[in-house]
């Protein structure tokens, strides 16, 4: 008897996740169907582009001089909103699978809805503009497009029910209402005011505010999980903690605590991988019998043949202007910019050096530099001795 009671409450558990799943599907199938199709649409216009253009491309914002560097016209047309297609079937599929969401405010899974459709729409139309060789600022693109979704994301944050897929997931939050609306609120603030600082740079000539964004965004992820920690702490201090546990069931608990403690360690992995990424970049300046070489990483190579350089300048400061693409981290500067001196340019530069030089081959311009002003000085000395050579 004792073994078909435990089967039948096994029984019931699935029918309500089942039930759950599909009441969300149900109540928002035209949510769901014309979000799926407004994600796919820039599918039609990468197959138009798909035709016409060869079977490889050669994107925009390549580096200059490196034109070997061909990408597969599949995977830049049609690949951005495949994928995205898919993060999106994959999200509508764990939030429909939380028992919590079935009474989740409205606002909250419709805005899981589309996010993903509108970033689909915007980033395809930006990298199909690219392809096309129209002269798009990166930096205001993605500053303005981060910058509106924090602050639509932090107006819906404080509405956000206890549930197991979206808002502030941690031990601290899940465990106790009290303190689970108390982060969100905080968080929905920090997130408003993040937005509105991303879209005042949009503007902002790049110089060195890569440290300054890079701090924003990791404060906007932390602090919220902070602010859950400390009034956790202040609960128990004031004989106030209950742990109500809103969000499972009491035969639900030790799998929430693995899956809370497998998102922690998700969490975590991210934002170390995402700090390496950041602060791994780097170039060397070789030369070559011909032609001088950058070797980067995480940005394309460049090559510049000596018989192209017309004229090569040494100068103690210059204006960055701002990035149209490429890799900004606190340390480096790598990608296409553009100022009121030379229009678009390529810049390969160490943000720890002022010093600089210019090489003009035409009516292209790039400007290197190393990591300090005897690194510097030393490049340009062989640059001199090559081009004397090649003569």
């Amino acid at each position: 008897m004792r073994k078909k009671r435990v089967l039948m409450r096994k029984g019931k558990s699935s029918m309500s996740k089942n039930s759950t799943e599909n009441n969300i599907i149900k109540n928002n199938k035209k949510q769901i169907i014309l979000s799926s199709v407004i994600i796919l649409l820039p599918v039609i216009v990468g197959v138009i582009l798909f035709l016409l253009m060869p079977e490889t491309i050669q994107p925009e914002w390549s580096s200059w001089g490196d034109p070997e560097r061909y990408g597969s016209r599949t995977l830049a047309l049609l690949g951005l909103p495949i994928g995205f297609f898919v993060v999106h079937s994959f999200s509508i599929f764990l939030v429909s699978r939380d028992s919590k969401n079935e009474d989740q405010n409205w606002k909250i899974v419709t805005t899981v809805f589309w996010v993903l459709p509108i970033v689909s729409l915007t980033i395809c139309g930006f990298t199909y503009a690219l392809v096309l060789g129209n002269s798009i600022s990166g930096k205001v693109f993605v500053s303005a497009l981060m910058g509106i979704m924090f602050v639509v994301l932090g107006n819906y944050m404080p509405k956000c029910k206890p549930n197991r897929t979206i808002g502030v997931r941690v031990k601290w939050t899940l465990q106790n209402e009290e303190n689970w609306n108390k982060t969100h609120r905080l968080a929905g603030k920090v997130w408003v005011f993040g937005g509105i600082i991303l879209l005042a740079t949009m503007f902002v000539p790049m110089g060195k505010t890569g440290v300054t964004l890079l701090g924003l965004i990791l404060l906007m992820a932390f602090v919220p999980v902070v602010y859950s920690y400390l009034y956790y702490r202040k609960q128990l201090k004031e004989g106030k903690w209950i742990e109500g546990n809103t969000v499972n069931s009491s035969g639900e608990k030790a799998s929430e605590k693995r899956r809370t403690r497998i998102s922690m360690i998700v969490s975590l992995v991210v934002v170390v991988l995402a700090f390496l990424f950041v602060f791994s970049g780097k170039y060397e300046v070789q030369f070559g019998e011909k032609a001088l070489h950058i070797d980067a990483t995480a940005w394309d190579d460049a090559t510049v043949e000596y018989r192209d350089i017309t004229q090569v300048e040494y100068r103690n400061q210059d204006d960055p202007g701002s990035r149209t693409f490429g890799f900004g981290s606190p340390l480096l500067l790598m990608g296409r910019f553009e100022n009121s001196e030379f229009g678009e340019y390529t810049r390969y530069s160490h943000t720890s050096c002022d010093d600089c030089i210019v090489i003009f081959a035409g009516e292209k311009v790039m400007v290197l530099n190393g990591k300090d002003e005897t690194e510097t000085k030393e490049i340009y000395d062989q640059m001199g001795t090559f081009l004397l050579s090649s003569e």
